[in-house]
């Protein structure tokens, strides 16, 4: 189909599905925060495939559409005109997944704790507030000593939460976020058509929503693709798991299913002791996710990780130092390459799509359009480009940081968002992460000793937001275009209803989010978030602020090392049909927390994936795709249904595995012990 028969054949979101999914968001809003910091349960959202968007959708497809389907046939409607339909079941599925991380990690988990943490940590011993707590006013991040106090602390009983004191703060931060994601929806348009359409990457995050709303069966409970035993087989596996561990959860003498082996234990003498920390983990959604990836895709991902560990026993064995990354899990050189790598791959792309550039930038000055259904109309694109960076960079010079410098930041948190969504694109990892920051780049470049203390002090609170990247918005998106295409969507109503939700989700995040720590106080609520996360960022400046540094040379050969690897690898994978190594597998992170947790398990999909197309072919692998998408859904239903558990009860579970249970238990236990002595920290000052 040419794209002006799909555009003049493609469909409209109804108003029926818009309502559904901003009602969605709103009890996203209202219910996440409970769940995330204070019950501490499953997570809804606490990937790039969540489960509380994944078990809301299955709910509307079993139980609301066949009531609808039900109603019709009551009502002698034929045509069945109450059943949504896959329009409106996408519709309301990307509506979701752009909006359940606002009220967690996509947004308020580090937003509200860092803008007002440094204060209330500030002790006569690290003299926070009289070393960089002017370069903060309180139009920047709330100053009011009332509402620092019981935003840890507990309001007392009937009096008002301080909505006042964070409008302002919010205000600004939510221009500089704002920015930022009008540059990812800008980037995710612009790739569009080279990702989807010409090098046809998989999505496999976007596949299986899309698969269940397109074989809707008017008239029928269930799609065709769920008829299929080998589904309902594979789907009794993790259900079958999780029911147990989940019980073990409530009843320790319960029978459980172990999913993690700790390696640790066999690591503990030099040189091997120095990749630790070493798992191995099950997952039964990441293996069903890795067979729908392409075999180098999921091959190069796990080598690298295991490549990385082979590099750090190496170098302990011949007792080469091996700086650690700031807050991170990897070390500084790994860092390093990774910020060259990105660069590079993100400029190939940018390459091997500069034709379509070419044709957005003639679009510019012509003000003509070639697709009609793109959803960034192509004059506009550069435009919106510009306000992307621009309107952040400015608002952040206003706040006295360096507008180069700013400028830089932005930039180069637009080329981490490209390189993380291809990685979710191509590779189907639903857990991504990057091991630096944006502004680590520059602080290795130019040394915090030519950096002012203004640019260092604003700008380590963006990078404090966006150090995690488990809600980044561009991947999301991109899977929402890739679904408008494959459901007909027209692509600017499917984007209006996106930016419709995250707006709701944004104001509702701050009432909601707000309301739960001020009743509750944040010291009796999930210790990393509030007691952790709001720390480390500010411990860091302060190194900086006494102890400054200059260019790191040796950090800087790393950048130029990663660089020259990640293009010696497209080369190679240009070059000869042979080469078995994709260059994402080696920016992945692979010293990152989140690959230590998933490596195995895309080990295990790629194993099964690879025996089964050598076994029998594309015949077998088409045949068994039914079985892994099982997989995906009996984990994501299971995972539900204890967080409703967790939610009814009042006590959280991870239900991934029978160790994390064991800590969070553990962690419940030791909170209010661990947050005693910080009570005096703000008062002490």
């Amino acid at each position: 189909m040419t794209k002006l028969a799909y555009s003049q054949t493609a469909n409209s979101p109804t108003l029926r599905s818009i309502i559904i999914g901003l009602l969605l968001v709103i009890l996203f809003c209202a219910v996440i925060p409970y769940n995330d910091f204070y019950i501490e349960g499953t997570f809804f959202a606490g990937n790039h495939f969540p489960i509380g968007a994944i078990f809301l959708f299955i709910f509307i497809l079993f139980i609301i559409n066949p009531l609808l389907n039900l109603l019709s046939n009551i009502n002698n409607q034929f045509d069945h005109a109450w059943v949504l339909s896959e329009v409106e079941l996408v519709t309301i599925w990307c509506m979701m997944i752009v909006s359940i991380s606002v009220p967690t990690v996509g947004l308020a988990r580090w937003l509200y704790p860092i803008l007002i943490g440094f204060r209330y940590f500030s002790t006569p011993e690290n003299d926070w507030r009289a070393l960089f707590g002017h370069y903060f006013p309180e139009w920047l991040a709330p100053t009011d000593p009332y509402a620092i106090r019981y935003f840890y602390e507990q309001l007392p009983d009937g009096s008002p939460v301080p909505y006042w004191v964070w409008f302002k703060p919010i205000l600004f931060w939510m221009g500089v976020i704002g920015g930022l994601w009008l540059l990812m929806i800008t980037l995710s348009t612009i790739f569009r058509q080279q990702w989807i359409e010409r090098e046809k990457y998989s999505f496999p995050l976007a596949e299986l929503p899309g698969e269940l709303a397109k074989q809707q069966l008017v008239g029928s409970r269930s799609s065709r693709f769920l008829k299929q035993k080998m589904m309902w087989v594979s789907i009794s596996i993790p259900v079958v798991i999780h029911t147990c561990n989940g019980i073990n959860f409530y009843i320790p003498n319960f029978p459980a299913f172990p999913l993690k082996l700790n390696l640790n234990i066999y690591l503990n003498e030099k040189p091997w002791s120095v990749v630790r920390p070493m798992w191995l983990f099950l997952f039964p959604s990441v293996i069903g996710f890795t067979y729908l990836v392409r075999l180098d895709v999921s091959l190069s991902i796990w080598f690298f990780f295991l490549f990385y560990r082979l590099q750090l026993v190496t170098a302990s064995t011949l007792g080469i130092p091996m700086e650690q990354s700031m807050g991170y899990v990897s070390k500084a050189y790994a860092s390093h390459m990774e910020m060259g790598g990105y660069v590079v791959a993100v400029a190939y792309f940018f390459w091997t799509g500069r034709r379509y550039l070419f044709e957005i930038l003639w679009s510019f000055f012509s003000r003509t359009r070639s697709d009609p259904n793109q959803p960034i109309a192509e004059p506009w694109v550069l435009p919106c480009l510009a306000i992307g960076i621009l309107l952040p960079s400015l608002l952040l010079y206003s706040a006295r940081a360096s507008l180069l410098l700013s400028m830089g930041v932005i930039i180069l948190m637009g080329i981490t968002s490209i390189m993380l969504t291809y990685i979710v694109v191509a590779g189907g990892v639903i857990h991504i992460n990057s091991s630096f920051r944006a502004f680590d780049f520059f602080h290795t470049a130019l040394g915090s000793s030519k950096i002012s203390l203004n640019s260092l002090a604003v700008l380590s609170i963006p990078s404090a937001i966006f150090r995690t990247k488990r809600g980044l918005l561009m991947p999301h998106v991109s899977n929402a275009f890739k679904m408008a295409i494959a459901s007909n969507i027209k692509g600017q109503q499917l984007l209006t209803t996106m930016v419709l939700s995250i707006t709701l989700a944004v104001i509702l995040t701050s009432f909601f989010f707000l309301k739960l720590v001020y009743q509750h106080g944040a010291l009796s609520l999930q210790y990393w978030t509030f007691m952790t996360a709001p720390i480390v960022p500010f411990r860091w400046l302060e190194t900086q602020f006494q102890t400054p540094t200059k260019t790191n040379w040796v950090n800087l050969s790393f950048v130029i090392t990663g660089a020259v690897g990640t293009g010696w690898l497209y080369w190679m994978r240009n070059q000869f049909v042979w080469w078995p190594f994709h260059p994402t597998g080696f920016i992945a992170s692979s010293g990152e927390f989140t690959l230590n947790n998933l490596w195995f398990s895309i080990f295990m999909g790629w194993t099964l994936k690879k025996n089964l197309l050598g076994v029998g072919g594309l015949e077998t692998f088409q045949k068994s795709k039914p079985f892994f998408v099982g997989l995906v859904l009996g984990d994501c239903i299971i995972g539900g249904v204890w967080a409703i558990v967790g939610l009814m009860v009042g006590e959280g579970i991870y239900y991934a595995t029978r160790l994390t249970q064991k800590v969070v238990v553990h962690h419940l236990k030791n909170k209010m012990e661990r947050s005693v002595g910080t009570k005096s920290y703000f008062w002490a000052n």
